[in-house]
């Protein structure tokens, strides 16, 4: 691919066909999670059925302590049945933004609060209607005792950016795209 081939700040797929919805149904509804099946026609008349979750935008954020340790929740996921590193956040709830979501979940979940500094957005997945808000906590200190319940089976704790690139090597985080976010930030900042 050469230099004069890269649209960069172009929506992707400019100038293309896009399939036309024929019908939508409900797959599957829960609380959290609505699957539909959506019935396309494709640019070529094909007619594809594909299956897409509907939920809720989530924000993530990175807590970094004015020592340079980063704030991390271990917790037990059920999907892969193990305990995993995850960055603390959650689902927005109705009319709230992104960055009161992430004020809101890191100190429920950690107790921590600090100075919030957006850094990107992205699609949870190519089959889901979701975005997943990025951000990093600056400085951030323990204000509150986190808010557990009884569905929850976590412990907070620090780790060093050491520990935290052996997290990532081990795959043990499961929000990658944002951990590499946050990192390539704290790099460029030199704060931790």
């Amino acid at each position: 691919m050469s230099g004069k081939d890269v649209r960069l700040g172009q929506q992707a797929g400019f100038g293309l066909p896009s399939p036309e919805l024929i019908r939508q149904e409900t797959d599957y509804a829960s609380r959290y999670l609505v699957v539909t099946k959506n019935l396309k026609r494709m640019p070529n008349g094909q007619e594809v059925t594909f299956y897409l979750r509907q939920e809720n935008d989530v924000a993530v954020c990175l807590p970094v302590t004015r020592e340079g340790r980063f704030v991390m929740v271990e917790e037990y996921r059920h999907g892969p049945g193990r305990w995993l590193f995850e960055i603390p956040g959650g689902d927005l709830d109705k009319d709230e933004s992104a960055e009161m979501a992430v004020a809101r979940e890191v100190k429920e979940e950690t107790g921590y609060a600090g100075e919030i500094l957006h850094l990107c957005s992205t699609w949870i997945s190519a089959y889901s209607n979701a975005r997943k808000h990025i951000y990093l906590m600056l400085n951030a200190e323990k204000v509150a005792a986190p808010e557990m319940a009884d569905a929850d089976l976590f412990r907070v704790t620090e780790i060093s950016r050491d520990e935290l690139d052996l997290v990532l090597k081990a795959g043990a985080l499961t929000d990658l795209d944002a951990g590499l976010a946050c990192l390539k930030k704290i790099d460029l900042m030199k704060v931790a």
